[in-house]
């Protein structure tokens, strides 16, 4: 009789727990709302890895597939990094940290951000806390420098640093003095 309520109780284990390490059930949240994420990071004290993308970005999707998706998945990032996509195509908005809801791309504009992906490591407050991730490089080594960019920046929050870090020119790259209509 007791085998027969283990493989009940089995029977409802193992398809919830299947389904939920697929990754057909594991999104990455678009940045709808900045101001309770950074309120939700705060009270964690861990980092916003906030990835600007565009739809019709290939690497963009790959990044997600290949290396964001599996983050989430493993569950091993839970307590060390928010991660959320703000998609900036045209007509998407955010609440920005401060509350105030704005066009997405103008949003990116404030970071300077002129190549997707970009991969900004932000404080709770917006600021950010180390060098971003432009484009990619090698695909391979990728998930390396993600993991690199979230351990500084968490040691760098959790250090009360945040304020030494401020972006370079060098870590921008070389971002056009206004949003040009071919890179949408």
């Amino acid at each position: 009789m007791r085998l027969v309520h283990c493989l009940a109780a089995l029977t409802f284990v193992i398809p919830v727990g299947a389904s939920a390490l697929t990754p057909e059930g594991v999104e990455i949240h678009l940045a709808r709302d900045l101001q309770a994420a950074g309120v939700r990071a705060g009270a964690r004290q861990i980092p916003i890895l906030l990835v600007v993308t565009q739809e019709h970005c290939p690497f963009c999707h790959r990044i997600k597939e290949e290396i964001l998706r599996p983050m989430l998945i493993s569950g091993d990032y839970e307590n060390r990094v928010l991660i959320r996509e703000l998609l900036i195509d045209p007509g998407e908005t955010t609440r920005d940290f401060l509350g105030r809801q704005r066009d997405a791309r103008d949003f990116a504009d404030d970071y300077k951000v002129w190549v997707t992906p970009t991969l900004l490591y932000l404080g709770p407050d917006g600021r950010e806390l180390r060098p971003r991730i432009l484009g990619i490089n090698t695909l391979e080594m990728y998930g390396y420098y993600v993991d690199e960019g979230i351990e500084e920046a968490l040691q760098r929050l959790r250090s009360g640093g945040a304020e030494l870090y401020i972006p370079t020119e060098e870590d921008i790259g070389d971002w056009p003095a206004h949003w040009d209509e071919s890179y949408f």
